[in-house]
């Protein structure tokens, strides 16, 4: 795959120019005060003298005051000082924060005090969901059900090990077994370095449009996932993510998602089989965020722009089909070339929130694409029965664009206690399509969803309910 090693080497030779100390307010210049004039055209900026993090413990504390940005003897604006307070906000380890200034002990110098409710060591996530969607959808083993139910459970423990790294497993119902490792205020430099192993059994796989146009899901009975991040922040709002991804999976059946007709998916001809998946995908990109809050957001916009590269191998494939000998029809399996299949992709995505009441948020985002694609081996369908292999070069492109609106039904915040439960809907719809056409009942596919639930957020975790409504759809031809 030597799309993808050259990829790695661009990477890491913009990762050796961006890994410089972020941006930092500057002093106040000996004398104190800047002139009356300019005062009255700048923002008010604060010297801040000292740093207190209240309400964590020390190795949250650490956390959190590396993550802020900020540094004791420089000078900054209200606005600087609500965006740190937003960093920290998105933390994983954070339920809420607030800051205070004080007068400090020489004249013009403040205290800055950011108060922190932390969260808790054990925690859990768990959710059920209802879904709706046409009749000739195969998302799971019941081909043409109209309705689904899913329903998730994760816990977890959280450990803090040494100044600022963070130790994180978890048992979850869907995804197995994880375990990863978070390293804060890498080299001094507010750097956020992790890495997550996680061993899943019994999962469905949805292939990526680009690694595969033809809508495939692959059930996976077991699968190893490694993955790592690093988040070097440029300033305030601003930072540089890189995150590489290896997964491995014993596979068996794969099906088509959009089934035109289901009782093709019944013929031998049409089914597929493998031993091995095997998939890596590095991701690089610019992140812009000065929203307020990660899990519901109420202000603030995001806004991302990058490379995305991915490889795909399916070993050991086998076709099935029916013969007809002197003892009758029986079933034969005929080997398959390996597939193999790499993209690249420059991805932009942007979410705006904005609070229209104290208890409402709506929110809109999008999400655009375009890249290429090298597919090997391919199965394309022919006749309604007969598959050809071609290799392929196709462009590929994707757009979305969603709306969402929330509503906060309750809040608690007592000194002991933590909760909120929110309404959120949301309607979002997309399109994806490669060039040439590949005469595929899945180029282009536009999708349509539409979804409300219930969201409650305590100190232990959080509990969703949801309910959706999901339309894929090939173009008519």
């Amino acid at each position: 795959m030597t799309v993808l090693r050259c990829y790695i080497f661009i990477l890491f030779a913009g990762w050796l120019l961006l890994a410089a100390p972020p941006a930092r307010s500057q002093e106040l210049p000996a004398e104190g005060l800047q002139p009356e004039e300019l005062q009255a055209e700048e923002p008010a900026s604060f010297l801040l003298e000292t740093i207190t993090v209240e309400g964590a413990q020390p190795a949250a504390a650490h956390i959190v005051r590396a993550e802020s940005l900020l540094e004791e003897g420089r000078t900054y604006t209200e606005e600087e000082l609500r965006q740190a307070v937003y960093r920290i906000q998105r933390l994983p380890i954070v339920l809420e924060t607030s800051f205070a200034l004080r007068k400090g002990g020489t004249r013009g110098a403040y205290e800055l005090v950011i108060q922190v409710r932390q969260a808790r060591r054990f925690f859990y996530e768990h959710g059920a969901r209802v879904s709706f969607f046409r009749s000739d959808l195969a998302l799971n083993e019941i081909r043409g059900e109209e309705t689904t139910f899913g329903a998730s459970g994760l816990v977890g423990l959280r450990q803090f090990v040494g100044r600022t790294g963070v130790l994180v497993g978890a048992l979850d119902t869907a995804r197995g077994a994880q375990v990863g490792y978070s390293q804060y205020d890498l080299f001094g430099r507010g750097i956020v370095a992790s890495v997550a192993y996680s061993w899943i059994p019994n999962v469905t796989e949805v292939l990526s449009y680009g690694l595969d146009p033809g809508f495939i899901a692959w059930d996976v009975d077991e699968q190893n996932r490694l993955t790592f991040n690093l988040a070097v922040p440029l300033d305030a709002s601003q930072s540089f993510q890189l995150g590489f991804s290896d997964r491995r999976g014993d596979t068996g059946q794969r099906r088509r998602i959009l089934e035109p007709d289901l009782t093709e998916s019944l013929r031998p001809e049409g089914s597929l089989r493998a031993d091995e998946l095997a998939e890596q995908r590095l991701v690089a990109r610019w992140v812009y965020d000065t929203s307020d809050d990660p899990l519901l957001p109420t202000r603030g916009l995001s806004l991302s722009g990058g490379i995305e590269a991915a490889s795909l191998t399916l070993r050991g494939l086998e076709r099935f089909r029916f013969v007809q000998d002197a003892s009758g029809f029986r079933d034969e399996l005929i080997p398959q070339p390996d597939y193999e299949a790499e993209t690249v992709s420059a991805v932009f995505t942007a979410a705006r929130h904005w609070p229209v009441t104290p208890r409402q948020t709506v929110s809109v985002s999008g999400r655009a694409s375009a890249g290429r694609s090298w597919l090997e081996n391919a199965q394309i369908p022919g006749d309604p029965v007969a598959f050809v292999q071609e290799d392929l070069d196709v462009n590929v492109y994707g757009l979305s664009a969603g709306v969402r609106h929330a509503v906060r039904l309750w809040s608690g915040r007592q000194p002991r206690g933590f909760g909120d439960l929110s309404l959120e809907s949301a309607v979002e719809a997309g399109r994806e399509t490669t060039s040439p056409d590949l005469s595929l009942a899945t180029t282009p596919l536009t999708r349509l969803e539409v979804s409300t639930g219930l969201v409650f957020r305590h100190q232990w975790g959080v509990l969703r309910f949801h309910l959706a409504y999901l339309d894929f759809r090939e173009d008519e031809r």
